[in-house]
């Protein structure tokens, strides 16, 4: 590559960096709170007192604007993730920082406003994973949730963000699928991408508390599944919880691997790595009714591999949700109203399945 190219290479690349927005990262200091964002390629930083500053306005990306953010909010763990009584559910999985996707396929189905806010009165809304990597627009994601959360529980409804793969390795400090842009904001921040989502941040305490399964009704949702192993060893979804709240999260991994239940845990018959359902020749109906019974449920919901369109399996006792989003270009939500499924497509049509 002659001088000319490599000069033309690294003035794309500046152009680029120039047009960069980042949402806000907040960083507990002590008794002080820092607050970093990018504009138009920018580094901004404030920080606040801990102690007399609740608040912040923040305007640097579309999901902010007139909006506010808790500056230290009240967050609880709850590893027995079990909801009854629920009337209606959408569920989605897989991410994968196409935001944009994400949040027409969510107002295509009337779970948001045209405004982009909670239109789902007293419905739980599910994320079966991986909002986190491959992407460019995580960080929305994730604000957006934060604050449907809020919305919804006023409503009388619920989000749940359930920790999938990615999740789990990016708070271990594996960046290999982030997209360019966060390597470079992380370059800019002065800090490794596992930090911008450390202990001392707000999202990353918030990420934390986020379950790896749970259960509504009869039907129970995890990012891969339950393999045979799983209910063999007589797991269920609150000691998984707490094995990875507790035992995996923010520990060593060499230490972590030493022990038999954790190593499970993060192994390809674990719960966010698993694809038996639909990779093993040998998986049959029978063995997915065993699973069921070993859990106590009626229905699995995963996402983690990829799919055309949301599909039941084994005569609805399984359903994959991860409509390929990642590609940016299609997806689907799958809604459970009434006992039955149904498909939930991108011009907002509802297929039952």
């Amino acid at each position: 590559m002659d001088n000319n190219n490599v000069f033309a290479q690294t003035l794309e690349e500046e152009l680029v960096y120039q047009e960069i927005n980042d949402c806000p990262y907040i960083f507990y200091k002590g008794d002080s709170v820092e607050v970093k964002w990018i504009v138009r390629g920018k580094l901004n930083m404030e920080t606040f007192s801990n102690t007399n500053f609740k608040k912040l306005e923040v305007k640097t990306c579309e999901e902010f604007k007139s909006k506010y953010v808790e500056i230290k909010p009240s967050i609880i763990i709850d590893d027995d993730q079990k909801f009854h009584c629920v009337p209606k559910i959408a569920i989605l999985s897989d991410i994968h920082g196409q935001h944009d996707l994400f949040i027409n396929l969510m107002k295509a189905n009337k779970i948001i406003n045209k405004k982009g806010e909670w239109s789902y009165g007293n419905g739980h809304f599910v994320i079966v994973g991986d909002i986190f990597d491959r992407g460019d627009k995580v960080t929305e994601s994730l604000w957006f949730v934060y604050n449907l959360e809020k919305q919804a529980k006023k409503a009388g409804g619920k989000v749940h963000f359930l920790l999938g793969n990615h999740e789990v390795m990016i708070l271990q400090g594996n960046d290999k699928y982030i997209h360019n842009k966060y390597k470079w904001v992380s370059e800019q921040m002065g800090v490794t991408y596992k930090e911008l989502f450390g202990k001392e941040t707000l999202l990353g305490e918030w990420i934390r508390t986020k379950p790896v399964a749970i259960a509504i009704n009869d039907i129970a949702f995890v990012h891969a599944g339950f393999s045979p192993e799983f209910t063999q060893k007589k797991y269920d979804i609150s000691n998984v919880n707490q094995l990875f709240h507790h035992s995996i999260i923010d520990h060593d991994k060499e230490t972590v691997l030493k022990n038999d239940d954790l190593k499970f845990m993060l192994k390809k018959k674990g719960p966010i790595w698993y694809r038996g359902y639909f990779r093993d020749k040998d998986f049959t109906k029978e063995k997915a009714q065993k699973i069921l019974h070993g859990i106590g449920m009626k229905h699995i919901v995963v996402g983690h591999t990829s799919m055309k369109r949301v599909l039941s399996h084994f005569d609805g006792l399984i359903y994959s949700v991860d409509s390929n989003l990642k590609k940016g270009e299609y997806g689907e939500i799958l809604i459970w109203e009434n006992n039955k499924f149904y498909r939930g497509t991108l011009d907002g049509k509802r297929i039952e399945i």
